[in-house]
């Protein structure tokens, strides 16, 4: 966990302000884009595979279509549309703790990942309960589904242990001055971690559970799926490359603002690389169950590898010892604590003593209750 001292400066009315309405506008552009991503990774796999497919704004007129037309009234379909209303809910708060392209101003309250991935995951699974629902031809696949979401949180345990405890905006302004080829490749693989839960939804070749709901319902459902694969593909993008990031309150407004406008061009190009890698997993031809437990080891051991990579940035920094003056000894003395010493190193290996004094240090440390500081850079 990296962890360093927050900035003294307060948050300013002026930057809060304009953290707000950055907020709304970065929720509001996620709304919208999610229905367009997804038309364009089906378009492109459709592309892959010689099938010919519908423009992406063509998930949109779906939408739209979809909010026209009048819902069946049967018990299964209305506690279905409960469900749907709030994994939309959760969805689009998910979609409000993302960021786009700015980061949160300095004192700003901001959630952290775990309250992000734990949103985003409470909204699959509720989106799964309108097919669990249905006969049995249905259920079976949504089951398997609702099992491979379960763990997903799980499997994200070594890349929630990376952010600890700190906010994710502060996260990533620690992280932003990282280079992607050196200091910050363990996060550009935290990055591909988080991607792979937008992998493999329960989909294949274009092919997606059918949704058994009508009317508005059906419209919220498909739309409340396109901003839960959208928020996790950002989320990945973010980590991955998050010196694209404009931070407020480090310059003035207009240099603040250009910064937006390169970030959005940022996201676009994260986005474009995101739908043609998410239409090329859809032609693995892979069962159910196997894609799920594929899709959870895949996140896990990525997550694990990167945890383990980013270990020299993450390492505590033992406290500095204070010199004090001592007597000198005399020369007896110090070739026999020389030689002490010696034998002490010749019987110990130097990368086993390494790692058994700083593991044994982070457990005194963590027993005692002091508060570790974590070497940055």
């Amino acid at each position: 966990m990296i962890n360093t001292v927050a900035p003294t400066q307060g948050l300013t009315w002026g930057w809060g302000l304009l953290g707000v309405l950055t907020l709304a506008c970065q929720t509001t552009l996620l709304l919208v884009v999610a229905p367009l991503l997804s038309g364009w990774i089906d378009r492109l796999a459709g592309r892959l595979t010689g099938e010919h497919r519908p423009w992406p704004m063509a998930r949109w007129h779906e939408i739209r279509h979809q909010f026209r037309r009048p819902p069946l009234l049967e018990p299964a379909d209305r506690a279905g549309g409960f469900v749907t209303r709030a994994a939309f809910l959760l969805a689009a708060l998910g979609a409000v703790m993302v960021p786009v392209f700015s980061l949160c101003p300095a004192g700003f309250p901001a959630p952290g990942l775990l309250l992000v991935c734990g949103m985003l995951v409470l909204a699959s699974l509720l989106l799964w309960v309108p097919l669990v629902l249905q006969p049995r031809t249905v259920v079976v696949p949504a089951y398997m589904a609702i099992v491979a979401d379960v763990f997903l949180l799980p499997a994200l345990v070594p890349v929630l242990v990376m952010v600890g405890g700190q906010d994710f905006s502060e996260f990533l302004v620690h992280i932003r001055t990282f280079s992607p080829l050196q200091q910050g490749a363990p996060f550009v693989l935290m990055g591909v971690a988080l991607f792979g839960v937008a992998a493999w939804r329960g989909q294949q070749a274009g092919q997606a559970l059918p949704c058994p709901l009508s009317g508005p319902d059906r419209g919220l459902w498909l739309w409340a799926r396109d901003c839960i694969q959208l928020c996790w593909v950002t989320l990945a993008g973010d980590v991955a490359w998050p010196g694209a990031l404009a931070l407020p309150g480090d310059v003035g407004v207009e240099s603040w603002l250009t910064a937006c406008l390169l970030a959005i061009a940022a996201w676009g190009l994260k986005l474009g690389l995101a739908a043609l890698l998410l239409a090329t997993t859809q032609l693995v031809v892979l069962p159910l169950p196997r894609r799920g437990r594929v899709r959870l080891a895949a996140v896990f051991l990525l997550g694990l590898l990167a945890w383990q990579v980013a270990y020299p940035v993450l390492a505590p920094i033992p406290p500095r010892r204070i010199k004090r003056h001592r007597p000198k000894a005399s020369l007896h003395f110090m070739g026999q604590r020389t030689a002490q010493h010696h034998d002490t190193c010749h019987h110990i290996s130097p990368p086993f003593s390494v790692v058994h004094c700083r593991t044994w240090y982070w457990v005194f440390t963590c027993l005692r209750g002091d508060h570790c500081r974590c070497h940055v850079g």
